[in-house]
């Protein structure tokens, strides 16, 4: 876990370039959340074409972390369109995932040939409480039990429900599920290294241990979470 003082805030504080995260070559790219749609391509503009003046910004501050991120990689700028489901159209070669709040927007690239990861799924969350009857809905309890014994941390909950959501980005595209909140148990959070165990018989199938993994960074007024599925 990083906690990062408030000078020159971005939630990726020190870590636009991260390669202890995943192997090697994991680029990181953050903006604060602006009108920038005069930055898309062409075959972007459709995902946006009726939506509302706060989406077209999010979308396009993602995309254009998107390609500060591929840019930091070597990689030169392109169009990222959507695909039918939703998920981003990455360049051959390129794994990557986007998020974003109200306010800020993050993106993480990978180089298939340099990266021991094959999918990743990041998520960016403003800290806030999550209310019980949430909560409940969201966490096994063991993951209740551990929050009460970490005590007065604001972020812990909001970490736990952002890791859940990193998890499900990066294992959506080989499951082709969705995956339950509940299938999935996460310990070890206030210490900052997360651990993942996975509850339903088909997800411990499909993934042996250990092939999913987990990182936590903290800032002031964020949470930013990474799960990568490792090539085993």
């Amino acid at each position: 876990m990083s906690v990062f003082p408030d000078a020159q805030y971005s939630p990726i504080n020190g870590l636009r370039y991260a390669p202890e995260w995943a192997g090697t070559n994991l680029f990181l790219s953050s903006a604060p959340v602006a009108d920038r749609v005069d930055t898309l391509y062409p075959e972007e503009l459709p995902a946006i074409e009726s939506a509302a003046s706060l989406r077209r910004c999010t979308f396009s501050s993602g995309r254009s972390c998107a390609r500060a991120a591929l840019a930091e990689a070597g990689l030169a700028p392109g169009p990222l369109p959507r695909a039918e489901d939703g998920a981003v159209v990455w360049p051959p070669g390129v794994i990557g995932s986007i998020s974003h709040t109200s306010d800020w927007a993050v993106a993480a690239v990978a180089v298939d040939a340099m990266s021991e990861a094959v999918s990743l799924g990041v998520d960016l969350e403003c800290i806030q409480p999550i209310e019980s009857g949430v909560l409940a809905m969201v966490a096994t309890r063991a993951e209740i039990a551990e929050l009460a014994e970490a005590g007065d941390r604001p972020w812990h909950s909001t970490a736990l429900f952002s890791l859940k959501e990193s998890i499900y980005k990066c294992l959506r595209p080989s499951h082709g599920q969705f995956i339950q909140f509940h299938e999935v148990e996460i310990g070890d959070i206030a210490c900052g290294r997360p651990q993942l165990r996975l509850l339903s018989d088909e997800l411990n199938a499909s993934y042996p241990a250990a092939a999913v993994q987990l990182r936590l960074a903290v800032t002031p007024a964020h949470v930013f979470t990474l799960a990568w599925l490792r090539d085993l």
